[in-house]
């Protein structure tokens, strides 16, 4: 992580602590809600087609990069859907990492990451890759992605190196993967990639009043005494392991929520508040995209007015009391929450660094 991003995170600090002026840590895109693959845990795929057209186009989406600049945002990212499937992509990338300078990335399964590197050479502007692998051998990553992908996710990984782009494994913890986890952290280690393993969970999503969820996905999700027990034995053999001591500890402890009796108070959510998520047609859900309460139309409204505004602020204040939140473990959640205070920075952010992994 570079220097003067530690500047401006130091700043909105500040500015969150000291003054009523909220300003998120970091923020994300949503381009499309297309995907190219059938992941078994996502519930993506389920949502109509016709529901994923109302995608924004280039202009939108970079006035919205545009605004989210103004804010003061620190950091930018890019998902889907499958955001390699957007053909302006590295347009978008170019004028989020270079014309604004923030530090920026995107979360792909790596199917077209490849022919990405070799069509536009460096990806100029794009500091990370979060890249999907949850098996360290071929035929089960691709199984139970739904895409011969595997080999283009090791191809992505070496051309990233070559070019000095961080790379940063995503794993989908499972009951039938979760013993392959020191295979899958040697093979990250082995190609100078940082790693990141959270357990699989049950997400429903709610769009446009209707549930969108996977059947059956609980015969997914591992043990979570287990995995954290797990996490916490391969952090002491491998440096490039992410997922940090407190982040172990909020989800074995049951996560956000539990209102008046919280499961665990070493970390409230504060997504409403540190994290900006724009959604494919340009809407804004508070308190998340998961489980929105308010969602605001950026595209007709001022993103600086809609996060300042008196509905927004309301819903930040009540951090994770709703009853929607109980037992919500999502890594995405915590990951945004994390910088809000300095015991769960360091643990996350500033050890990370140290360690090389955020470098």
């Amino acid at each position: 992580m570079r220097i003067k991003n530690w500047m401006r995170y130091l700043k909105n600090f500040t500015l969150n602590k000291f003054t009523n002026k909220k300003v998120p840590y970091s923020a994300q895109i949503e381009i499309t809600l297309r995907c190219n693959a059938n992941c078994i845990f996502c519930a993506i795929p389920k949502i109509p087609e016709s529901l994923k057209s109302n995608e924004m186009n280039t202009s939108q989406i970079k006035s919205l990069i545009d605004q989210i600049a103004d804010l003061g945002v620190n950091s930018l990212s890019f998902t889907g859907g499958e955001p390699t499937l957007r053909k302006d992509l590295p347009e978008l990338i170019y004028h989020t990492g270079v014309v604004h300078d923030f530090m920026n990335g995107i979360a792909t399964n790596g199917y077209l990451m490849p022919n990405l590197f070799k069509e536009n050479g460096k990806l100029e502007g794009l500091d990370y890759i979060l890249l999907s692998l949850d098996y360290p051998k071929q035929k089960l990553h691709n199984l139970r992605r739904g895409i011969k992908v595997f080999d283009k996710v090791m191809e992505t990984i070496s051309l990233a190196n070559s070019r000095n782009i961080k790379v940063i494994l995503s794993t989908v913890v499972m009951k039938d993967n979760i013993h392959s986890l020191e295979d899958i952290c040697e093979l990250a280690e082995k190609n100078h990639c940082s790693i990141e393993l959270f357990p699989c969970e049950n997400i429903i999503r709610d769009f446009r009043n209707q549930k969108y969820f996977i059947q059956d996905v609980e015969t997914l999700i591992p043990n979570i005494s287990t995995w954290a027990e797990t996490i916490l034995s391969l952090r002491k053999k491998f440096k490039n392991i992410l997922t940090d001591p407190i982040s172990i500890e909020v989800v074995k402890k049951g996560g956000f929520g539990g209102y008046p009796e919280y499961f665990q108070t070493d970390l409230r959510c504060h997504v409403a508040e540190a994290y900006l998520f724009v959604r494919y047609d340009g809407y804004i859900d508070f308190p998340c995209k998961i489980h929105p309460i308010k969602s605001f139309n950026a595209l007709n409204h001022s993103l600086i007015d809609i996060y300042h505004s008196d509905e927004a602020k309301k819903i930040m204040k009540n951090h994770d009391n709703y009853h929607f939140c109980h037992n919500c473990r999502l890594g995405c959640a915590i990951a945004s929450s994390l910088p809000a205070t300095w015991k769960t920075l360091y643990s996350k952010y500033i050890l990370g660094y140290l360690n090389g992994n955020l470098k």
